[in-house]
Protein backbone atom coordinates (compact mmCIF):
# COMPACT_ATOMS: atom_id res chain seq x y z
CA UNK A 1 0.00 0.00 0.00
CA UNK A 2 1.37 3.43 -0.94
CA UNK A 3 1.99 6.18 1.60
CA UNK A 4 -1.00 8.10 0.20
CA UNK A 5 -3.24 5.05 0.55
CA UNK A 6 -2.08 4.49 4.13
CA UNK A 7 -2.85 8.10 5.04
CA UNK A 8 -6.28 7.79 3.43
CA UNK A 9 -6.95 4.59 5.40
CA UNK A 10 -6.14 6.26 8.73
CA UNK A 11 -7.96 9.47 7.85
CA UNK A 12 -11.14 7.42 7.42
CA UNK A 13 -10.52 5.74 10.78
CA UNK A 14 -10.19 9.06 12.60
CA UNK A 15 -13.08 10.68 10.77
CA UNK A 16 -15.18 8.04 12.51
CA UNK A 17 -13.18 8.23 15.76
CA UNK A 18 -12.33 11.87 16.52
CA UNK A 19 -10.29 13.07 19.51
CA UNK A 20 -11.70 11.83 22.78
CA UNK A 21 -10.95 12.16 26.47
CA UNK A 22 -8.80 9.36 27.93
CA UNK A 23 -9.96 6.69 30.30
CA UNK A 24 -8.03 7.72 33.42
CA UNK A 25 -7.94 4.06 34.52
CA UNK A 26 -6.72 2.68 31.20
CA UNK A 27 -4.30 -0.10 32.25
CA UNK A 28 -2.00 0.59 29.27
CA UNK A 29 -1.62 4.28 30.11
CA UNK A 30 -1.14 3.52 33.81
CA UNK A 31 1.52 0.91 32.98
CA UNK A 32 3.33 3.45 30.79
CA UNK A 33 3.17 6.05 33.56
CA UNK A 34 4.59 3.53 36.04
CA UNK A 35 7.48 2.81 33.66
CA UNK A 36 8.18 6.50 33.06
CA UNK A 37 7.88 7.69 36.65
CA UNK A 38 7.44 11.42 37.25
CA UNK A 39 6.70 13.08 33.90
CA UNK A 40 5.82 16.56 35.13
CA UNK A 41 7.69 19.08 33.00
CA UNK A 42 9.24 16.31 30.87
CA UNK A 43 9.22 16.30 27.08
CA UNK A 44 7.16 13.32 25.88
CA UNK A 45 6.56 12.10 22.33
CA UNK A 46 3.22 10.44 21.61
CA UNK A 47 4.13 8.41 18.54
CA UNK A 48 1.10 7.73 16.37
CA UNK A 49 -1.21 9.72 18.64
CA UNK A 50 -4.36 8.70 16.78
CA UNK A 51 -7.49 9.94 18.55
CA UNK A 52 -5.35 11.90 21.01
CA UNK A 53 -6.55 10.28 24.22
CA UNK A 54 -3.04 9.23 25.29
CA UNK A 55 -1.69 12.73 24.60
CA UNK A 56 -4.42 14.23 26.77
CA UNK A 57 -3.67 11.73 29.53
CA UNK A 58 0.05 12.53 29.66
CA UNK A 59 -0.56 16.27 29.33
CA UNK A 60 -2.87 16.12 32.33
CA UNK A 61 0.00 14.53 34.27
CA UNK A 62 2.11 17.60 33.47
CA UNK A 63 4.19 16.43 30.50
CA UNK A 64 4.95 18.65 27.53
CA UNK A 65 3.59 16.40 24.81
CA UNK A 66 4.51 16.39 21.13
CA UNK A 67 1.78 14.40 19.38
CA UNK A 68 2.55 13.07 15.91
CA UNK A 69 0.57 11.08 13.38
CA UNK A 70 0.48 10.68 9.59
CA UNK A 71 -3.27 11.34 9.61
CA UNK A 72 -4.26 14.93 8.83
CA UNK A 73 -7.66 14.24 10.35
CA UNK A 74 -6.19 13.01 13.65
CA UNK A 75 -3.88 16.02 13.97
CA UNK A 76 -6.55 18.55 13.03
CA UNK A 77 -9.00 17.04 15.50
CA UNK A 78 -6.51 17.11 18.38
CA UNK A 79 -5.39 20.64 17.47
CA UNK A 80 -8.97 21.90 17.51
CA UNK A 81 -9.68 20.33 20.90
CA UNK A 82 -6.53 21.85 22.39
CA UNK A 83 -7.45 25.31 21.08
CA UNK A 84 -11.04 25.06 22.33
CA UNK A 85 -9.92 23.94 25.79
CA UNK A 86 -6.80 26.15 26.07
CA UNK A 87 -4.50 23.14 26.41
CA UNK A 88 -1.04 24.58 25.87
CA UNK A 89 1.23 21.63 26.71
CA UNK A 90 0.28 19.52 23.66
CA UNK A 91 1.85 20.21 20.26
CA UNK A 92 0.12 18.19 17.51
CA UNK A 93 2.14 17.70 14.32
CA UNK A 94 1.71 15.69 11.16
CA UNK A 95 4.96 13.74 11.05
CA UNK A 96 6.29 10.34 10.07
CA UNK A 97 7.81 8.09 12.71
CA UNK A 98 10.98 8.10 10.59
CA UNK A 99 11.35 11.87 11.03
CA UNK A 100 11.29 12.02 14.82
CA UNK A 101 15.04 12.65 15.14
CA UNK A 102 14.35 16.06 13.58
CA UNK A 103 12.07 17.01 16.49
CA UNK A 104 14.80 17.20 19.13
CA UNK A 105 15.31 14.91 22.12
CA UNK A 106 12.63 13.50 24.39
CA UNK A 107 12.63 12.20 27.92
CA UNK A 108 9.89 9.70 27.12
CA UNK A 109 8.28 8.11 24.08
CA UNK A 110 4.88 6.40 24.08
CA UNK A 111 3.26 4.41 21.31
CA UNK A 112 0.20 2.20 21.07
CA UNK A 113 0.04 -0.33 18.23
CA UNK A 114 2.54 1.60 16.12
CA UNK A 115 5.83 -0.34 15.98
CA UNK A 116 4.46 -3.18 13.86
CA UNK A 117 3.55 -0.70 11.12
CA UNK A 118 7.09 0.63 10.69
CA UNK A 119 9.37 -0.61 7.92
CA UNK A 120 12.32 -0.61 7.51
CA UNK A 121 12.27 -1.24 11.24
CA UNK A 122 16.01 -0.87 11.85
CA UNK A 123 15.91 2.63 10.33
CA UNK A 124 13.14 3.64 12.71
CA UNK A 125 15.00 2.19 15.71
CA UNK A 126 18.02 4.30 14.88
CA UNK A 127 15.80 7.40 14.77
CA UNK A 128 14.26 6.43 18.09
CA UNK A 129 17.71 6.04 19.63
CA UNK A 130 18.67 9.52 18.45
CA UNK A 131 15.42 10.97 19.80
CA UNK A 132 15.71 9.76 23.39
CA UNK A 133 17.74 11.60 26.01
CA UNK A 134 20.62 9.72 27.72
CA UNK A 135 18.29 8.55 30.51
CA UNK A 136 15.24 8.30 28.30
CA UNK A 137 12.56 5.63 28.37
CA UNK A 138 10.00 4.39 25.87
CA UNK A 139 6.83 2.34 26.29
CA UNK A 140 5.02 0.56 23.49
CA UNK A 141 1.76 -1.37 23.63
CA UNK A 142 2.10 -3.91 20.84
CA UNK A 143 0.95 -7.15 19.30
CA UNK A 144 3.19 -10.21 19.19
CA UNK A 145 4.23 -12.55 16.37
CA UNK A 146 5.83 -15.21 18.60
CA UNK A 147 3.00 -17.73 18.14
CA UNK A 148 3.29 -19.55 14.82
CA UNK A 149 -0.32 -20.69 15.20
CA UNK A 150 -1.70 -17.17 15.54
CA UNK A 151 0.41 -15.97 12.62
CA UNK A 152 -0.84 -18.83 10.44
CA UNK A 153 -4.45 -17.88 11.14
CA UNK A 154 -3.65 -14.22 10.56
CA UNK A 155 -1.90 -14.92 7.25
CA UNK A 156 -4.35 -17.42 5.81
CA UNK A 157 -7.75 -16.50 7.26
CA UNK A 158 -7.95 -12.89 8.48
CA UNK A 159 -9.36 -10.60 5.81
CA UNK A 160 -10.79 -13.59 3.91
CA UNK A 161 -13.94 -15.74 4.09
CA UNK A 162 -15.81 -12.98 5.91
CA UNK A 163 -13.25 -12.81 8.73
CA UNK A 164 -12.55 -9.15 9.62
CA UNK A 165 -9.20 -7.42 9.30
CA UNK A 166 -8.87 -4.26 11.37
CA UNK A 167 -5.51 -2.84 10.29
CA UNK A 168 -4.02 -1.65 7.01
CA UNK A 169 -2.72 -4.10 4.42
CA UNK A 170 0.98 -3.61 5.15
CA UNK A 171 1.05 -4.14 8.90
CA UNK A 172 2.41 -7.33 10.49
CA UNK A 173 2.66 -8.20 14.20
CA UNK A 174 5.89 -7.32 15.96
CA UNK A 175 8.37 -10.15 15.37
CA UNK A 176 11.10 -11.63 17.59
CA UNK A 177 13.61 -10.39 14.99
CA UNK A 178 12.36 -6.83 15.51
CA UNK A 179 12.63 -7.22 19.28
CA UNK A 180 16.23 -8.32 18.69
CA UNK A 181 16.86 -5.10 16.73
CA UNK A 182 15.54 -3.08 19.68
CA UNK A 183 17.88 -4.97 22.02
CA UNK A 184 20.85 -3.81 19.96
CA UNK A 185 20.09 -0.21 20.94
CA UNK A 186 18.17 -0.38 24.23
CA UNK A 187 17.65 -2.33 27.41
CA UNK A 188 14.40 -4.14 26.64
CA UNK A 189 11.85 -5.60 29.04
CA UNK A 190 8.82 -7.47 27.69
CA UNK A 191 5.71 -7.75 29.85
CA UNK A 192 2.63 -9.76 28.98
CA UNK A 193 -0.06 -8.23 31.21
CA UNK A 194 -2.49 -11.03 30.40
CA UNK A 195 -2.83 -13.97 28.05
CA UNK A 196 -4.77 -12.98 24.94
CA UNK A 197 -4.87 -16.04 22.73
CA UNK A 198 -7.91 -18.30 22.51
CA UNK A 199 -10.23 -15.34 23.11
CA UNK A 200 -9.22 -14.04 19.68
CA UNK A 201 -11.06 -16.97 18.09
CA UNK A 202 -14.34 -15.61 19.44
CA UNK A 203 -13.64 -12.13 18.02
CA UNK A 204 -12.44 -13.20 14.58
CA UNK A 205 -13.93 -16.63 13.88
CA UNK A 206 -16.99 -17.18 16.08
CA UNK A 207 -18.74 -13.79 15.81
CA UNK A 208 -18.56 -13.25 19.57
CA UNK A 209 -19.79 -16.70 20.55
CA UNK A 210 -18.04 -18.58 23.38
CA UNK A 211 -16.17 -15.39 24.27
CA UNK A 212 -16.55 -15.81 28.03
CA UNK A 213 -15.48 -19.46 27.96
CA UNK A 214 -12.43 -18.79 25.79
CA UNK A 215 -11.40 -15.85 27.97
CA UNK A 216 -11.62 -18.13 31.01
CA UNK A 217 -9.34 -20.60 29.23
CA UNK A 218 -6.85 -17.78 28.61
CA UNK A 219 -7.10 -16.72 32.25
CA UNK A 220 -6.34 -20.25 33.39
CA UNK A 221 -3.39 -20.74 31.04
CA UNK A 222 -1.78 -17.37 31.76
CA UNK A 223 -0.50 -18.67 35.09
CA UNK A 224 1.98 -20.75 33.10
CA UNK A 225 4.87 -18.61 31.74
CA UNK A 226 5.45 -20.89 28.76
CA UNK A 227 1.92 -20.09 27.56
CA UNK A 228 1.79 -16.43 28.57
CA UNK A 229 4.74 -15.44 26.37
CA UNK A 230 2.58 -16.30 23.34
CA UNK A 231 -0.04 -13.70 24.25
CA UNK A 232 -1.01 -11.63 21.25
CA UNK A 233 -0.62 -8.44 23.29
CA UNK A 234 2.47 -7.19 25.11
CA UNK A 235 4.19 -4.18 26.66
CA UNK A 236 7.63 -3.36 25.25
CA UNK A 237 9.58 -1.27 27.78
CA UNK A 238 12.78 0.41 26.62
CA UNK A 239 15.56 2.25 28.42
CA UNK A 240 18.58 3.87 26.87
CA UNK A 241 21.69 1.74 27.51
Amino acid sequence: MSQISIETFWNKIYEANPTQAPNEQDPVLLAALKHFGNIKGARLLDLGCGNGSSSLFFAKQGANVVSIDISDVAIQSLTQLCVENNITNITPMKCSAFEIAELGTFDFVFGSMILHHLEPFAVFVESLKQSLSPKGKAFFYENNALSNLLIWFRTHLVGKYGIPKYGDHDEFPLTPAEIAILKQKFTVNIIHPQLVFFGLASIYLLKGNWHSSLQKLDSFLEQFPRFKKYSYLQYVLLEVN
